[in-house]
């Protein structure tokens, strides 16, 4: 077990690695920079080492170092305030670290001004913001929580409250925090939509909406799939792009990270 979650956080870096120098460039722009299969290997990217991290990974330690430091944590006699209150530290660190240079969302930078401000983390998130900056770091969360169903939706969700309030963000954080559980019980891939859409449905019917898209997205090619699922700004999008990719190749991480 204890190898599966260090391969949880390795293989969320990985991919995150691997797709940080495509993060603001179209379809067309990936294909006639890299060749018409994207990328495929670590490529440099501005000033930084080859196999950097971005953002993304930098706040998935920043959640799962809060989750750890918080007064009774890891076990559930943490208080939702105190893991919070211990996770807004940490993402507070992260935005003022010369480490945040990888061209953060606006919604977490906002968030955090907000906590160092004094706003509590009920209230510190953009009310209206569903981008998928909650989604992409809630792996932690699943790892954590993952025999304990509600305390995970119930983590997942007050963690996305930091920064993004919208209730679509909120179930995409709950939904990638449940993903991972899923695979460490060693669910059926066939089975994750199913368990997906039900815990997620009733946070936001939007993001269901998007998420059983990717029924019929899977037995497309890729370029017709995202066409389908959307880009990824926003919760619904990643992940649903995210569930697709596994669901494809759900026995070769190589291919469903590329």
């Amino acid at each position: 077990m204890e190898e599966r979650y260090l391969g949880c956080m390795l293989g969320l870096a990985i991919g995150d690695a691997l797709g940080f120098p495509t993060e603001f460039l179209s379809l067309p722009d990936i294909r006639r920079q890299f060749g018409a299969l994207g990328v495929t290997d670590y490529v440099a990217y501005h000033k930084f080492p080859l196999g950097a991290v971005s953002d993304d990974t930098q706040m998935s330690m920043a959640l799962a170092e809060g989750l750890l430091e918080a007064p009774g944590a890891p076990a559930d006699a943490a208080s939702l305030d105190s893991l919070m209150t211990a996770v807004a530290k940490r993402f507070m660190a992260w935005a003022r670290s010369p480490e945040n240079n990888r061209a953060p969302g606006m919604s977490c930078l906002a968030g955090c001004r907000r906590l160092e401000e004094g706003l509590s983390w009920r209230e510190s998130g953009v009310a209206d913001s569903k981008g998928c900056g909650a989604a992409m770091r809630t792996a932690p969360i699943g790892l954590l929580y993952h025999d304990r169903r509600e305390r995970l939706i119930e983590v997942a969700r007050a963690s996305s409250l930091l920064t993004h309030g919208h209730p679509c963000a909120q179930a995409g954080a709950v939904a990638t925090a449940l993903a991972v559980s899923l695979a460490l019980d060693r669910t059926p891939p066939a089975r994750f939509l199913d368990r997906l859409l039900a815990a997620t449905a009733p946070l936001s019917p939007d993001f269901a909406t998007c998420l059983g898209r990717v029924r019929q997205a899977l037995p497309l090619p890729s370029d017709d799939a995202f066409a389908l699922l959307g880009e990824g700004w926003v919760a619904e999008e990643a992940v649903a792009g995210a569930v697709y990719a596994f669901l494809r190749s759900p026995d070769d991480y190589r291919a469903s990270v590329l």
